[in-house]
């Protein structure tokens, strides 16, 4: 007899965003994270003119994974994070990286929507946006643009947020799949991936859904 369970769709491509305070927190999202995880991570963090290797290192600093700012025409693999570098926006086009030194968004470059919204487009269903604490709404429009095209939104829960603008109006203005609070996100992301269910990760993994804040 065929096996009727219904299949999960594969989530092996994790982009994550965030800009003020969001150096610790992706820190620690990074540092959970297993060293054989079957996916690829972009990050688009809002920086100045950081040396290529200085943040890069700091973000790696507790991570199993091999942490790199980006090259622009490199493959997108899995096993690896892919780090925004200064004054580039990261796109993802044909199953590798491209950067992008077109105009700012958001006051900034890089900004994360670049990320999210061609991540979407490339990989669809498989993509899970990831946006931590910031200013302002950077994210949230490319959030929108993951969840149209199949994928997961998730958000750090504001009120532990450092700056909870980013947040906070990702879940006033997207269907955000779930809130997560740091110390908990690397193994929401590593369930996924493995292919746990959502309502079944987020159980295990203390993650709720969303409340709106009143209007």
């Amino acid at each position: 007899m065929p096996d009727l369970a219904p299949q999960l769709p594969v989530r092996n491509v994790i982009l994550v965003g965030g800009s003020q305070g969001s150096i610790p927190a992706i820190r620690t999202l990074l540092r959970g994270l297993p060293r054989d995880l079957r996916a690829a991570i972009g990050i688009t963090i809002h920086r100045g003119q950081t040396p290529r290797s200085a943040l890069a290192g700091l973000l790696g600093a507790d991570c199993g994974l091999p942490i790199e700012d980006a090259t622009h025409g490199e493959l997108f693999r899995a096993g690896r994070v892919y780090l925004a570098p200064a004054d580039h926006h990261l796109v993802l086009h044909a199953g590798a990286v491209w950067l992008d030194h077109g105009p700012k968004q958001h006051y900034v470059r890089p900004a994360v929507d670049p990320m999210f919204a061609s991540g979407a487009r490339e990989y669809g269903s498989r993509v899970i946006g990831v946006l931590v604490t910031g200013q302002l709404s950077d994210g949230v429009a490319g959030l929108v643009a993951i969840k149209q095209h199949g994928g997961l939104s998730i958000v750090q829960d504001p009120a532990e947020a450092e700056a909870p603008s980013m947040p906070r109006n990702a879940i006033a203005f997207d269907h955000v799949d779930a809130v997560f609070v740091i110390a908990n996100g690397s193994c929401l992301l590593r369930d996924l991936v493995r292919g746990v269910g959502l309502s079944d990760a987020m159980q295990k993994d203390g993650a709720e859904r969303p409340h709106k804040p009143p209007s």
